[in-house]
């Protein structure tokens, strides 16, 4: 396999190049200078004089597809022949907007503003060949990279006209597409890197090199907020260049700080590795050292036995459990997860001069920039971030600890120095997903529908990782499946409470949505199955005819309140898509789960029964409602990738931790779903062309775990409250 290595992106070489970004009239430089363009800032979309398209993607690039979507939306508008449109990455930039790639957002967030990029693009060249040719703008039309007037029979290719374009003022507004005119939007395009990261081209944070660099591996100490205390001397080796010592994170809100440890520096990765594993270290101790796992889960356990903070409460919960009925009670429990990236952390740095330049397969450029510049203490224009493929991420690498770690290494080396993780140290360095618990007491009619209905949430907040006060669960953390439950009755009352955690914790794919679904979906079987109802018509049952979703606490942004209608349709939609009335065959059993998250509805239903003691799906059912969506085929693969991320957590997936060290290490004690587990995957993405769009790289995984659980019931008679599921 032959991996190019990555140097300074030249994004368009020569003359006559016609840039702009989004509707902005200003002139701009492209990203690396190279040339001086028409517009900035906003950069987009750039034409050259051979007619070749470039896009700009601000978003970072992990197998999602953001970059191909980007491509479309922008390629559409501006109606380019897709044979002619490349890819260029943007490095970390304040004139590019957001460049978060996290949160299910870079279409929600974008969708407008790209379309418009694309469209003023069409507009100008249109606008160039009226005037060139001297007839009026409406009589002139643009269409597949070509511009023509009908009534004279001129045309012009993209490229003939853009030296004339990029004269032109940018118009401050432009009109779009219908929907019926897409060509890209909406339709299943290949992925634009598919071709080089099938064939060992991709460039990813481990491929880069740059000329004198050193290569580094760290070990670091097992338990935050702990130092070296002592460490011996290797002996000397043939590329060995020495040991440099990293001062520990604090042991509270460590934020973004490297951990801490012993850098072993050499110049190749082989090197550096060996004189790694082989090296003897006194570490100093920490608050933390005496963290587990299972004391925490004990302890938020308990708090549920008592009233939390009182987020939302209506009628009288309390009257309503003292009067007559069936009452169910029950408490679900999640583990601490990892984000198992298949590519564990890599950046590479080069600190000289008063400048910084970083290489990294980051998940937010423009926050990692103004991290190193404050790390350095550096003015921020002095400070590159460029971005590589992302083998992966989930949310690990919005976090740059690793970015930091190269650039202390570099600045005191004085030379380029690549920073290289191990899956040993992801996995037992991470941020990690946190544990919670859940309690849920209902009193129950004789339909199993809730009369009254206590809810209350435990679990340690991503807010300790900024500040070692932080203590109780955030509002958008409790937003995540917990105080939008789509539920309502007379009597409902919802409670949180927090604990401050001794490793660090943070966001990955669907965050608290995964515990929150997980307990208020098997609940609501629970219920069903004591009211002897089948399980979607009694949820179906549970919802409202239609309207929004009123919620307390934090407010979903303008237009996406939570539709009733549409979260009855996904439910509608996979009871028929997995024929859930056909009788399967004993010892099979059905289980559904919905839930809605980055503002989209996501339905599922798996189909599993037991194979030699563990759990096998043999089927899974989905139905997606994201509004508009830019790819289907991306929509789809997004959703069958979600149903095996969810299978892995709720059949393997647990981080345990013992005298403030994880216990587990790499993937034979933290295993994934293997290829022969997992299930035929059947996606319906519902057609919700012209609705706003929504998220679809996370909301398929909240609703895998509990319909997994509620099949198993369905299968066995057992019900599964905790994850992972753990055979009896």
């Amino acid at each position: 396999m032959n991996i190019a290595n990555v140097s300074r992106r030249n994004f368009l070489k020569g003359s006559g190049v016609f840039v702009l970004g989004a509707a902005l009239p200003a002139r701009a430089n492209l990203p690396d200078g190279s040339i001086t363009a028409a517009f900035e800032p906003n950069l987009f979309v750039a034409l050259d004089t051979d007619g070749t398209v470039t896009v700009t993607s601000h978003r970072s690039e992990m197998g999602q597809g953001i970059r191909t979507a980007i491509a479309q939306v922008v390629a559409d508008e501006l109606d380019a022949d897709w044979s002619r449109v490349k890819l260029a990455q943007a490095p970390g930039d304040a004139k590019y907007g957001d460049q978060n790639t996290d949160g299910s957002r870079s279409i929600l967030m974008n969708y407008d503003r790209l379309r418009d990029a694309g469209a003023t693009a069409r507009l100008m060249l249109r606008q160039a060949a009226a005037a060139k040719w001297g007839v009026p703008l409406e009589e002139v039309s643009a269409e597949n990279h070509m511009v023509a007037h009908a009534g004279s029979g001129q045309s012009a290719d993209y490229g003939e006209l853009a030296a004339d374009a990029s004269m032109l003022p940018v118009p401050e507004k432009v009109s779009r597409k219908s929907e019926a005119e897409h060509r890209f939007i909406g339709k299943p395009v290949v992925h634009v890197d598919n071709g080089d990261i099938a064939r060992g081209k991709g460039n990813y944070g481990a491929d880069v090199k740059l000329p004198n660099m050193a290569t580094a591996v760290i070990v670091r100490c097992p338990w935050l907020g702990g130092g070296v205390a002592k460490v011996a001397d290797p002996a000397p080796r043939p590329g060995l260049i020495g040991l440099e010592v990293i001062d520990p994170a604090p042991p509270a809100g460590p934020m973004f700080a490297p951990w801490g440890g012993v850098a072993v520096l050499a110049e190749d990765t082989w090197t550096a590795l060996s004189v790694a594993r082989e090296l003897e270290i006194e570490w100093t101790a920490s608050p933390n050292q005496s963290f587990g796992s299972e004391p925490l889960t004990a302890e938020l356990k308990a708090m549920l036995e008592s009233p939390g903070q009182t987020l939302f409460d209506i009628g009288n919960v309390d009257a309503a459990f003292d009067s007559d009925g069936q009452e169910l009670s029950a408490v679900y429990a999640t583990p601490f997860l990892g984000h198992m990236p298949m590519e564990p952390p890599a950046a590479v740095a080069s600190v000289e001069d008063g400048k910084c330049q970083v290489f990294a397969s980051v998940q937010d450029p423009q926050s990692t920039r103004g991290l190193v510049s404050q790390y350095l203490s550096m003015p921020l224009e002095n400070v590159d971030i460029r971005v590589t493929l992302l083998g992966g991420a989930f949310g690990r690498k919005s976090k740059p600890d690793f970015v930091l770690e190269a650039v202390e290494l570099s600045k005191r080396l004085k030379r380029p120095v690549r920073v290289q993780w191990t899956r040993e140290d992801d996995v037992r360095h991470d941020y990690y997903h946190a544990a919670s618990a859940q309690f849920h007491r209902a009193m129950v009619d004789e339909k199993g529908h809730p009369t009254a209905w206590l809810q209350r949430t435990a679990f340690p907040s991503i807010t300790t990782v900024f500040s070692g006060q932080a203590l109780m669960p955030a509002e958008w953390e409790l937003e995540m499946g917990f105080t939008n439950l789509p539920y309502r009755v007379s009597n409902q009352r919802m409670e949180s409470a927090g604990i401050r955690p001794g490793v660090r914790v943070g966001w990955m794919r669907s965050v608290c949505n995964i515990f929150h679904s997980f307990s208020a979906n098997v609940f609501a079987d629970e219920m069903a199955a004591l009211g002897g109802r089948d399980a979607i018509e009694h949820r179906l049952e549970m919802l409202a005819e239609g309207g929004e979703m009123e919620v307390p606490g934090m407010q979903p942004p303008p237009g996406h309140a939570m539709d009733i209608g549409r979260l009855r349709h996904v439910i509608e939609k996979v009871r028929e898509l997995s024929d859930w009335d056909r009788e399967r065959q004993e010892g099979t059993g059905l289980g559904f789960a919905v839930h809605h998250s980055f503002r989209s509805y996501v339905a599922v239903v798996l189909e599993a029964r037991m194979e030699a003691g563990r759990p096998r799906v043999t089927n899974s059912y989905v139905a997606l409602d994201c509004g508009t969506h830019v790819n289907p085929d991306t929509c789809a693969a997004q959703m069958e990738g979600a149903v095996v991320f969810g299978l892995s957590l709720a059949l393997d997936g647990e981080i345990t931790m013992k005298d403030g060290m994880v216990e587990q290490s790499n993937f034979h004690d933290y295993p994934m779903l293997r290829m022969n587990e997992a299930p035929p995957t059947t996606v319906h993405v519902v057609p919700s062309q012209g609705r706003l769009p929504a998220g679809v790289g996370e909301p398929g995984v909240p609703p895998v775990a509990p319909a997994l659980s509620n099949a198993l019931f369905a299968a066995t008679g057992t019900r599964y409250r905790s994850l992972p599921i753990r055979m009896a």
